[in-house]
C-alpha cells in the first residue's frame, strides 16, 4: 500500500509501503481515501520541530484531514454501508472524561489523533472508528470534502467568537485563516480585515472580496485598519498565525470590550502585558481547539453547499499524492493557500 510517512526523526516525509488495514476491529471501518488536505499540522511532523519530536512516533503515516468510500466495515458498526462516500473527525475522544461527558468532547483529555498518535489518512487506506464518521452529500466535491476538519477550525473559532454585525480582525492568511475570512464574510461581519505579509497568501484574501487586507510590516497598517474600524479598533481578533508580536500589535488595536479568539499556536511562550492590554480594556481571549462535535460539522456542511465559489479561491493546489513532495515544497515557499493531495489514480501512477 502506498503512503506518505514520518519514516526517520528528522526534518523531511517520505514515501512508504505499510501493509493494508485488513478487517476492520469492532465498531471501526475502513476508508478507501480518494482526497487529503495537507495541514499545517502535517507541515510541524514535516519540519521535525520540537513539538513532533516530543509528540509523533517514527514511523507514522501522517495526515488527517480526508474523504472517501468505506470498504470494509467492521463487527458493531450500524448506519454505514459498503461505498458510503464519509470523511471523519480526526479526534478520536475516549467518551468518559468529564469533557466528553459534559458535551466538550473537542476537549477531551484523553483525545488520540489519526496522523499524529496513530496511522494517518494520506495512504489508499485509513482505518477509523465508526461513530468519527461525516456522510458527506454528493453536492460536496471530493476536494472540498477533503478538508472539513480545517474548514471546522476556521468554523468554531468564528461562531465561538460571535462575528455578526462586528469589525472583524483576522491575524494571519494561512489557509485556516483564509476560510476564517470566508466565514466571517458569510456570516454577516460588519468589516473583515486580513492582515498577512506573504504576498501570494494576500493575494488569495483579497479574491475574497474582504473589506480591507493590510502587511503588518507596513507603516500604515493601523491607521488603515482605525480608519475602516471607525476609530475604534476590531471588535473580534481571529488570531491564526502564532505569532507573538502580531498578537501583541493585535491586542493593542482591539477596541476596548474586544473578543480575542486564540487558535495560532506559537513556537514558545509569549510575553504580553496582561494589565494594560487585556485586564484594563476588557479584553475576553478565548482558546480554540478542534471542533465541535459534532455540531462544527453541520456548520461546515451548510458553509460548503452555499459558498463552492469561495472554497475554490482557497484550495490552489491539487496534486497527485505521488507528487507530495511538491506540495510541502510550496508550504515551504509560502506560495499557496491550501493544498488537497489527490489518492484516485495512484495506484495507475505508481505503475505507469
Amino acid at each position: 500500500m502506498f503512503a506518505i510517512a514520518k519514516t526517520k526523526a528528522t526534518r523531511g516525509i517520505w514515501s512508504a509501503a505499510p501493509q493494508h488495514p485488513g478487517t476492520p476491529a469492532r465498531g471501526m471501518v475502513t476508508v478507501d481515501v480518494m482526497a487529503a488536505g495537507i495541514c499545517g499540522t502535517d507541515y510541524h511532523i514535516y519540519n521535525w520541530d520540537s513539538w513532533s519530536a516530543g509528540r509523533v512516533p517514527t514511523p507514522m503515516v501522517i495526515g488527517h484531514e480526508f474523504v472517501g468510500h468505506i470498504s470494509a466495515i467492521g463487527e458493531g458498526v450500524s448506519g454505514y454501508a459498503l461505498g458510503d462516500r464519509v470523511s471523519a473527525e480526526c479526534h478520536i475522544a475516549c467518551g468518559t472524561c468529564h469533557a466528553c461527558r459534559t458535551g466538550n468532547a473537542h476537549i477531551c483529555e484523553n483525545t488520540s489523533i489519526i496522523g499524529v498518535d496513530r496511522p494517518g489518512a494520506f495512504a489508499e487506506q485509513v482505518e477509523v472508528p465508526a461513530a468519527n464518521l461525516w456522510r458527506v452529500p454528493d453536492a460536496i466535491p471530493d476536494v472540498h470534502a477533503a478538508v472539513f476538519d480545517p474548514v471546522g477550525n476556521a468554523m468554531h473559532m468564528v461562531a465561538t467568537a460571535k462575528v455578526t454585525a462586528k469589525h472583524v480582525l483576522i491575524v494571519g492568511g494561512g489557509p485556516i485563516g483564509l476560510f476564517a475570512a470566508a466565514i466571517a464574510k458569510a456570516h454577516g461581519a460588519r468589516s473583515v480585515t486580513v492582515q498577512e505579509p506573504n504576498s501570494a497568501r494576500a493575494d488569495i484574501a483579497r479574491s475574497l472580496g474582504l473589506d480591507l487586507v493590510v502587511d503588518p510590516r507596513d507603516p500604515a497598517n493601523r491607521a488603515r485598519i482605525l480608519t475602516l474600524t471607525e476609530g475604534r479598533g476590531p471588535e473580534v481578533i481571529l488570531e491564526v498565525s502564532g505569532n507573538g508580536a502580531a498578537l501583541n500589535a493585535a491586542l493593542d488595536i482591539a477596541a476596548p470590550g474586544a473578543v480575542v479568539a486564540l487558535l495560532g499556536i506559537p513556537s514558545g511562550p509569549v510575553e504580553l502585558d496582561l494589565g494594560a492590554k487585556v485586564v484594563m480594556k476588557g479584553i475576553s481571549l478565548l482558546g480554540i481547539t478542534g471542533r465541535r462535535m459534532y455540531e462544527t460539522w453541520y456548520q461546515v456542511e451548510a458553509f460548503m453547499l452555499k459558498h463552492p465559489d469561495l472554497m475554490d479561491k482557497v484550495i490552489t493546489h491539487v496534486l497527485p499524492a505521488i507528487d507530495f513532495h511538491r506540495g510541502f515544497e510550496l508550504m515551504d515557499e509560502g506560495s499557496c493557500g491550501k493544498i488537497v493531495l489527490d489518492f484516485r489514480q495512484i495506484e495507475q501512477r505508481l505503475s505507469a
